[in-house]
């Protein structure tokens, strides 16, 4: 609770709706349990296919997309995420265990380097900016 006043804090990214792909079980339960107490309310697939699906039928503001995906190349997936109802608004973050390139791709908005923290999970949603969507 905030001691000044008499209702409890709300997390820092309350209501923000979050698609992640992970293709590693462990992977997909990790990034569940750091969200969680940032507020995010987070879908993570395993997928690429799964990912397409989700975005059809839900609205996003981030979409994490894992660019050593075995289904397909991370890059093309974001690009086939950006055309989809539910991303399309979407800041799409690409996130790997690689090394960043000196360029991203255009469709990503930044980058997320395994392994990594709650507090970088955290810097990240805020930089990328938290504009609640409407859920489908």
């Amino acid at each position: 609770m905030d001691p000044t006043t008499s209702t409890p804090s709300r997390p820092p990214h309350d209501g923000l709706r979050l698609l992640a792909v992970e293709d590693h079980g462990i992977g997909r339960v990790l990034l569940q349990a750091m969200l969680a107490p940032l507020g995010v309310d987070a879908t993570v697939v395993a997928d690429g296919l799964s990912a397409l699906r989700v975005a059809e039928q839900e609205s996003f503001d981030v979409v994490f997309v894992d660019l050593g995906l075995p289904d397909v190349p991370g890059e093309r997936l974001a690009a086939d995420l950006a055309r989809t109802r539910g991303a399309a608004q979407a800041r799409i973050v690409a996130v790997t265990g690689r090394r960043r390139p000196q360029e991203l791709p255009p469709v990503f908005v930044d980058w997320l380097e395994k392994p990594f923290s709650v507090r970088d999970l955290d810097a990240l949603l805020g930089r990328c900016g938290h504009r609640a969507v409407r859920r489908a």
